[in-house]
C-alpha cells in the first residue's frame, strides 16, 4: 500500500478481522479505523488467538495500517451519574485490553457529556478517569487519542481551549494524543474552507493543543452549517466543506504522515468513491 496519502475508513470486522484487511486493500485503503467490540452493547468481546493470527498476518502481508480502535458509543468518562461512570472506566479498560491483544496502537475516544452538571464538573471526572486509564493503556501499547467534537449540548470536546484545560489535570498528558474531525470542528465553529479560516485554524490548534499531538484525522464532508453544533457526515465534495478543503488538507506538509479515516455514509463502495477522490485531490 502507499505510505501517502495515509488515507483509510472506518471498516466492519462483521466477516473477520482478516477479511476487514482484505476489504481495505479492494477499496484503496491504506489504513484502518475500527470497533474492537459492538459500539452499542456493553457485553465484552473476546478474540480467538487464531483469528488475531490471521489478523496480524492480513496486516504484515498487505502493509495496511495504522489500525485505529474507536471506543463505544456507550462510554462517557465524564458522566455526572456514578453508575454509569464506573461503568464507563470498567469498559474501557476491557477497550484497552483488546488494543492490546490486536496490537491497535490507539483508541480513539469521545469527550463525553456532562449533562446535569458543569463544564468544570465534567473535565474534572474526564481528568480523573484519564488518570486511572492511562498507566493500563501504556502496559497495553495503546494510547488514548481525544478527538474533537461538534461541541453539542453538554458533550465536552467542541472547543480548542478546552484541551489544555483538560491536560492540566491529567497527571501523564503527554500521552494523550488528539484526533481532529474535519465534520465536527466545522460544526463547533472552526471554518477550514478560506484559505485564512484554515490559517487560523491551525494556529490556534497549534497554540492551544500542538500540532505535535495530531495523531490521527477523521475526514468526513458535512450537511450542517457553520458553528451548527450538528453532527452530520456527508461524502467527500457532497457537503458544505466540499472538495477544495480537503486539498488544502492533503498538501498540508504538517499532516501528511498523520492517518487519516474516513467516516463518511453508504458503506464500502462510497468509501472507494471518497477514496479514489482524495487521492485525486492530492495528487
Amino acid at each position: 500500500m502507499p505510505s501517502y496519502p495515509l488515507i483509510g475508513a472506518h471498516l466492519s470486522t462483521s466477516t473477520g478481522l482478516a477479511a476487514m484487511v482484505r476489504t481495505a486493500v479492494e477499496i484503496g485503503a491504506a489504513c484502518i479505523q475500527m470497533f474492537t467490540a459492538s459500539p452499542q452493547q456493553w457485553r465484552d468481546k473476546r478474540y480467538a488467538p487464531a483469528e488475531v493470527e490471521a489478523f496480524r498476518a492480513a496486516l504484515a502481508e498487505t502493509g495496511v495500517g495504522p489500525v485505529a480502535s474507536h471506543e463505544s458509543y456507550l462510554i462517557n468518562l465524564a458522566s455526572g451519574d456514578p453508575a454509569l461512570l464506573e461503568k464507563s472506566r470498567a469498559a474501557f479498560v476491557q477497550e484497552i485490553a483488546r488494543c492490546g491483544v490486536l496490537g491497535l496502537p490507539m483508541v480513539i475516544i469521545h469527550w463525553g457529556s456532562y449533562k446535569g452538571g458543569t463544564l468544570e464538573d465534567g473535565l474534572a471526572r474526564l481528568a480523573e478517569s484519564l488518570n486511572r486509564l492511562i498507566p493500563l493503556a501504556d502496559d497495553a501499547g495503546v494510547q488514548i487519542v481525544l478527538e474533537t467534537t461538534a461541541g453539542q449540548g453538554s458533550y465536552l470536546g467542541g472547543e480548542f481551549a478546552q484541551f489544555p484545560r483538560l491536560f492540566d489535570m491529567v497527571a501523564r498528558q503527554e500521552r494523550l494524543g488528539v484526533c481532529l474531525d474535519t465534520c465536527h470542528v466545522f460544526a463547533a465553529g472552526y471554518d477550514l474552507r478560506t484559505d485564512e479560516g484554515y490559517a487560523r485554524t491551525w494556529a490556534e490548534f497549534d497554540r492551544l493543543i500542538g500540532i505535535d499531538r495530531l495523531r490521527a484525522m477523521h475526514l468526513n464532508d458535512t450537511e450542517k452549517l457553520l458553528a451548527s453544533h450538528a453532527d452530520r457526515h456527508s461524502n467527500i465534495g457532497h457537503g458544505l466543506l466540499g472538495a477544495a478543503t480537503f486539498r488544502r488538507l492533503l498538501h498540508d506538509p504538517r499532516l501528511r504522515d498523520v492517518p487519516k479515516y474516513l467516516e463518511t455514509p453508504g458503506g464500502d463502495d462510497a468509501y472507494a468513491a471518497d477514496l479514489l477522490l482524495l487521492r485525486e485531490l492530492a495528487a
